[in-house]
């Protein structure tokens, strides 16, 4: 793990880059020149003095700077045209870069360097104009740039910093909205079976790497199939709902629970040892076997659940072979006479109470 400064720096640029994005190219440029005026203001004040000539020369002394204080490991700044184009290599070496590129598909809006040189070439009437980017690893990137005449009136920028903000705010929201119901149960509300599994995975790794435990319970209706059968498809869609909520009330804020399908439900406990995972299984169990579950046709029905619980050092293996094992205890609990908790052992003879 990278120390906090260092990843708290990342993070850092991965917000700003972030942010920078949701404006057209025209405001870009000159947000980055007035942060790009406000790090060389502070570098000077803090013993790293950049001497100016007056001239364009002061993008290579510029450079200079950066590269002698260890900026970057190995940084090349080229002009491809004498005065006109740079082109920059090895530009970096962080792996927030790659985020970036991700997020803004622009690596180089937040890079240090790239802000000052863009503030330079403001002060000569010239501005940067990016003919090309590569980001070929983690560690290699290179871009072209070209120097121009910036002839855009300064007038016109708080019009475009609103309305790209505002275009970006309607895509941000509509992005958020879709993701929500692609990773969401319609039915129940709960979290659905892709991202059970997405997030199941990454709690896992996770787990394994800081070598904490991890519990997963999973949980069936039982004889579900005869509500649907008896009462109807729109009673067992209540049956759901009503198993849902009793899942909200007697989970920590902690833990995971989403639909995985049909009438079985997934409740994963990080941090969580068998003892407390038998507690909450027990807990959930109890609700559902002294729930009231009043239908408008049906009257009140009386339901019980199946519990499978598979308690792992998450140490190798995978997510998905985890809740295989939950769901063999799962079976295992409808063996013995459902309503019951069982929990999952390699060895033949599984336990249960």
């Amino acid at each position: 793990m990278e120390s906090f400064p260092t990843v708290l720096y990342e993070a850092v640029l991965v917000a700003f880059g972030k942010i920078l994005a949701k404006y057209d190219g025209f405001t870009q440029g000159v947000i980055m020149r007035d942060i790009g005026k406000e790090i060389i203001d502070y570098l000077n004040a803090h013993g790293y003095e950049f001497k100016e000539t007056g001239s364009l020369e002061d993008m290579h002394t510029l450079v200079d700077l950066f590269v002698k204080n260890g900026f970057a490991e190995s940084l090349v700044v080229r002009p491809a045209e004498p005065g006109k184009n740079y082109i920059y290599k090895n530009l970096y070496g962080r792996p927030a870069y790659k985020e970036l590129y991700d997020l803004t598909l622009n690596p180089f809006l937040s890079c240090p360097l790239n802000l000052c040189m863009v503030y330079v070439a403001g002060k000569y009437g010239k501005r940067m104009v990016m003919h090309r980017k590569d980001f070929i690893s983690d560690s290699i990137t290179e871009a072209q740039y070209e120097l121009v005449d910036d002839d855009t009136p300064e007038g016109s920028l708080n019009e475009l910093v609103v309305s790209s903000a505002r275009l970006f705010e309607i895509a941000d929201e509509k992005q958020k909205l879709y993701r929500h119901q692609s990773i969401t149960d319609p039915l129940t509300g709960l979290h659905n079976r892709r991202y059970l599994l997405e997030e199941g995975e990454r709690l896992y790794k996770l787990a394994a790497r800081g070598r904490k435990p991890i519990a997963i319970l999973l949980l069936d209706i039982d004889y579900f199939k005869l509500v649907n059968d008896r009462f109807g498809h729109g009673t067992g869609d209540t049956v759901l709902r009503l198993i849902a909520d009793i899942c909200r009330r007697c989970l920590r804020d902690t833990d995971l629970v989403g639909r995985y399908g049909g009438e079985e439900f997934v409740v994963i406990l990080p941090n969580s040892k068998l003892p407390a995972a038998l507690e909450i299984a027990e807990r959930l169990r109890s609700e559902v076997e002294n729930a009231t579950f009043q239908t408008e046709k049906s009257g009140d029905l009386a339901l019980t659940i199946s519990i499978g619980v598979n308690c792992c050092p998450a140490v190798g293996g995978s997510f998905e072979t985890a809740l295989d094992n939950a769901d063999a205890a799962m079976y295992q609990a409808k063996q013995y006479g459902r309503n019951k908790i069982a929990v999952y052992d390699p060895c033949p003879q599984t336990h249960t109470v």
